[in-house]
């Protein structure tokens, strides 16, 4: 995971050969999340934010264009510790 200077937040790591896939389902309304746990910086279009919701946890990915946001998607919903840990492949580069 590298965080640049400048940056306050962790920035997703490049891709990995043996990455694994994420499913990602597009969010049809929006909504806030109940609590955001940690997010990656936002100097690039794609944010993504490791959210917890009545006692289990998903990714969120917003994908922004000049600012604006383009799509908002977000993966199943884990316990906290598996979703944590698919939080971390991602910032490694080993989940998308």
């Amino acid at each position: 995971m590298k965080v640049y200077l400048g940056c306050l937040a962790p920035h997703v790591g490049p891709p990995r050969p043996d990455q694994m896939c994420l499913v990602w389902r597009e969010v049809a309304r929006e909504q806030d999340p109940l609590r955001v746990i940690e997010y990656t910086c936002e100097c690039e279009d794609t944010v993504h934010e490791l959210c917890r919701e009545a006692g289990l946890a998903y990714i969120c990915r917003i994908t922004r264009l000049d600012g604006v946001v383009q799509s908002v998607h977000e993966t199943y919903r884990w316990r906290f510790k598996e979703a944590q840990d698919v939080w971390i492949a991602l910032l490694k580069g080993e989940a998308r």
